[in-house]
């Protein structure tokens, strides 16, 4: 295998990762064995996490006890910030390499004889 094979190889399989977890769903955990709806790293939908903090919280209060209730808005926000910090990255690394492995000719023992 040239290196040049390799590199659009490696490019596009690191291409792949980065599509596939900008487009994969994120959600974040709502404490209840549940998750609440995010969207993607490409578009996210803030309608669930808005919807899920206007319930009421399920669990039994105790007397004279504030009980917290998380802000799923900040949460997903914090969630989709995180997929994209590695997702847009690896698809740049990925593109770059297929390009490279496209573009640039090895300059190997085989192109020095002709």
């Amino acid at each position: 295998m040239t290196s040049r094979l390799r590199n659009v190889v490696m490019g596009a399989a690191v291409l792949i990762a980065g599509v596939v977890g900008l487009f994969l769903p994120v959600s974040v955990f709502d404490g209840n064995s549940s998750t609440v709806a995010c969207g993607n790293a490409v578009t996210a939908d803030q309608s669930g996490p808005r919807a899920a903090n206007e319930t009421p919280v399920t669990s039994a209060p105790i007397l004279n006890q504030a009980v917290s209730h998380p802000d799923f808005v900040a949460l997903c926000a914090d969630a989709i910030s995180g997929r994209r910090h590695w997702a847009i990255p690896l698809t740049i690394v990925g593109a770059a390499g297929v390009l490279v492995g496209i573009f640039i000719r090895g300059g190997g023992r085989a192109a020095q004889k002709r």
